[in-house]
């Protein structure tokens, strides 16, 4: 049968099953969600496959079974493996070692790593929850820490945002139990001049706005001026700021005490006349 969707388009094996099912079913009708389940040689059943989909653990039992239906090669059976084993590790060592799997099973394994970092950069609250980490101790509760950021987010949307942090290898558990950052900070490196970084801005923008209309609630410092300058003022103004950045990263490097606060600084130098 020729392939219907490529799974290494995929790092969560259910998101996969989803989307392999829906894919098919419109060349192969009776590949309903029920009619998955007879051909996994589970005739009594029309719920497991949307059960599966839905959360349920697939047991190793049935790997084998789901890698004939789904019609998959020898070197995408282990990707499909090491997926559902990824997904359903019980501990952070384990949850690096099947990724490790993913990655020399994939033909392309920048593809994952892109997607993680899509899924990092793509939500504002993934690095304020990372700093978050260094000012609080935080436990599996997230609610204490949930009442606390500004904007409010729910605790699942917390939640799936840890989850992501752990997998990134951003943060993990200490012998105390709280969840803490494993590295002094994060740069967007290759993905600097992206959509998904500008997209990450524009979230910033936005949190900006909502700190202005706080009404004090939240302490800031903010200030806008617009000026006309020759063109090696601007130059020099720009580097003034890469100067500040710079300066501003070596304040947070070289600061021994324990942090406080999460904080936000946003620059905006653009020109309001075409050339």
């Amino acid at each position: 049968m020729d392939k219907v969707i490529d799974i290494f388009q995929f790092t969560h094996f259910r998101k996969y099953l989803d989307e392999y099912q829906a894919a098919r079913v419109v060349s192969d009708p009776d590949f309903t969600r029920a009619g998955a389940c007879v051909l996994l040689g589970l005739p009594k059943t029309r719920s497991y496959y949307n059960d599966i989909v839905k959360g349920k653990k697939l047991s190793a039992r049935m790997i084998p079974k789901f890698v004939e239906v789904l019609g998959l090669n020898k070197k995408e059976a282990k990707y499909f493996e090491a997926m559902v084993n990824f997904d359903q590790a019980k501990n952070s060592a384990e949850r690096n070692a099947f990724f490790e799997e993913m990655l020399k099973q994939h033909p392309d394994p920048h593809h994952i790593l892109d997607e993680d970092a899509y899924e990092y950069y793509n939500h504002w609250y993934n690095s304020v929850l990372f700093t978050a980490l260094d000012v609080m101790d935080v436990s599996d509760d997230l609610e204490p820490i949930q009442k606390r950021i500004f904007p409010k987010v729910s605790v699942g949307t917390l939640k799936r945002s840890l989850e992501l942090l752990e997998r990134i290898g951003f943060v993990r558990k200490n012998e105390d139990g709280f969840w803490k950052n494993c590295r002094d900070s994060v740069s967007s490196g290759a993905y600097n001049n992206s959509d998904l970084v500008r997209q990450y801005q524009l979230q910033c923008f936005e949190l900006s706005k909502q700190a202005l209309l706080s009404n004090g609630e939240n302490p800031s410092d903010m200030g806008t001026f617009t000026f006309s300058v020759s063109d090696d003022a601007y130059k020099a103004i720009a580097k003034e700021i890469q100067n500040l950045k710079a300066n501003v990263r070596k304040i947070i490097t070289q600061d021994k005490k324990k942090a406080t606060g999460v904080h936000q600084l946003n620059i905006h130098l653009f020109t309001n006349l075409k050339k």
